[in-house]
């Protein structure tokens, strides 16, 4: 382990000889990092296979005729439908207590990141959520679907911690912005692939047990992943052996990278042993513009769901439901689902190389036009024509959030941080975008059958907010090194004209 003053300074100016070599060597990147960091990506998979497959539930017969929202055709004459009131309710429970689940799961999730490891907390997490899928599954009554909601939004919620933290500490610098969005990838995928079995499901009176219950296969499938799956090397610096941590560099680094990246790993762990465990007090210091680092982290987060992208995606089909059919809202979902999961490779391809302020704000600014356009639309005649201009309004929104606003906050919150004070800052981030989806999704049902123009037009002005905040306050962190980014967040100072990104 390096001990020495001059060694510290030196790798912190990029002046060590060995840094210099590999610095200036071409960047590679073991392909097994990248299977390691898909398979950890399945916590997006199957929180997106929650968000697609649970909102459309809303418009299946046989969910509906189950808890008594229809009375089913040859019913007894006696049969009296839920009034409109109770079945708002019941949607907004079953969005807001998945919410409510996911924020105690995010607040839960990083004590048990920190004192039992990433690959533990991920285990957990599956457990956890499988327990509460399987609730829902069975859901003989709506008091039942409502706990499995909540201990399923627990397991998300831990996972959407964990995971995207995960697979930051796993990367080199180079593509930890391209793997950092595998999470939104993964949570597309599984929009698309619920929003795929809707179109079937939608058919069979119990179709709507497998849109909760299917992504239980998925959450199996991780399981089994994590019991291959390397440890983080930073955890294992601060906490495991030297063997440990040998044997998880050898997995995701090339030989001749292991002892240059032990050595910055160890010499960062060491300086944050030599000062302790970071305090709340800490996390919310003026110290390394921690405070405004976690507020601008929280706020990301905030906007992220105050925009509205999950109550647009959850409720699509209640949304098209105003202008088209049951049946057809259902395919107009998964036609923009499919817009959702193509438009994410956006990002991919362009995170490290664009960088994420500019992806934020180009995205914020087709977002906020397209809810504008929505919220106009809505307050005319609701006529099938007006359906398909929502429809493709729509689908720039999606697009816009897709490339920009929905995986590069993820990628921005899991870097913004130094290791010390990570796992309660990180923690902070992803309850404030927990607390945003519980709002939104409880709220949403009733407010959308009071004035639809009117949740529009918020959510226009909310991403509008985000967006000036990401142009002023947020420094670019694409491809630097913890110690670029620390000093990057020092010396930003907020202007109208931006003379670097």
């Amino acid at each position: 382990m390096m001990t020495s003053q001059q060694e510290k300074a030196d790798l912190e100016k990029g002046n060590d000889k060995d840094v210099e070599i590999s610095a200036s060597s071409p960047k590679r990147t073991k392909p097994y990092i990248v299977l390691v960091a898909s398979c950890a990506a399945l916590g997006g998979l199957i929180f997106g296979y929650d968000i697609a497959g649970a909102g459309a539930t809303f418009q299946m017969d046989g969910f509906k005729e189950h808890f008594g929202w229809e009375c089913a055709p040859g019913a007894d004459p006696s049969c009296m439908p839920a009034s409109e009131a109770i079945i708002d309710r019941d949607k907004g429970l079953i969005n807001g207590l998945f919410g409510t689940g996911a924020a105690i799961g995010a607040m839960i999730s990083p004590p048990v990141a920190e004192k039992y490891g990433r690959r533990i907390c991920l285990t957990f997490a599956t457990l956890v959520f499988i327990f509460g899928a399987a609730f829902q599954t069975w859901s003989p009554e709506m008091w039942v679907m409502w706990i499995g909601r909540i201990f399923s939004g627990m397991g998300i919620g831990m996972l959407s911690m964990c995971v995207p933290v995960y697979i930051a500490e796993m990367s080199p610098e180079h593509i930890r912005g391209s793997l950092s969005t595998l999470w939104q990838v993964a949570v597309t995928s599984g929009i698309l692939i619920a929003s795929a079995a809707n179109l079937g499901l939608k058919n069979w009176d119990e179709g709507w047990r497998l849109s909760y219950g299917g992504n239980i296969s998925f959450a199996l499938v991780l399981l089994l992943c994590l019991a291959f799956m390397p440890e983080s090397p930073r955890w294992l610096a601060a906490n495991g052996n030297d063997e440990q941590l040998d044997e998880a560099l050898r997995k995701i680094r090339f030989e001749d990278e292991i002892e240059d990246e032990k050595k910055k790993l160890q010499m960062e762990i060491q300086e944050e042993l030599d000062v302790g465990s970071a305090p709340w007090s800490e996390v919310f210091s003026e110290k390394n513009g921690m405070r405004k680092r976690v507020f601008l982290g929280m706020s990301f987060q905030a906007f992220q769901q105050l925009c509205g992208i999950n109550a647009i995606m959850f409720y699509a089909p209640d949304i098209l439901a105003t202008f088209f059919t049951s049946d057809q809202a259902i395919v107009g979902t998964f036609a923009l689902n499919t817009i959702n999961f193509l438009a994410t490779f956006i990002t991919v391809a362009t995170v490290d190389k664009i960088g994420r302020v500019k992806l934020l704000c180009s995205g914020g600014v087709v977002m906020c036009l397209a809810l504008l356009i929505n919220g106009i639309l809505s307050a005319v005649d609701q006529t099938m024509a007006v359906g398909y201009i929502v429809l493709v309004s729509a689908g720039f929104f999606i697009i816009g959030f897709a490339f920009s606003w929905g995986p590069v906050v993820w990628t921005v919150c899991s870097e913004m941080f130094p290791y010390r004070t990570r796992g309660k800052a990180t923690g902070l981030t992803t309850t404030s975008n927990w607390v945003g989806t519980t709002i939104i999704g409880a709220l949403f049902p009733v407010a959308s059958s009071a004035s639809l123009p009117a949740c529009f037009f918020f959510f226009a002005v909310m991403i509008a907010i985000g967006t000036t905040v990401v142009y002023l306050f947020q420094p670019e962190t694409a491809k630097k090194t913890p110690i670029q980014i620390d000093e990057a967040y020092r010396t930003h100072k907020p202007k109208l004209h931006r003379k670097t990104w």
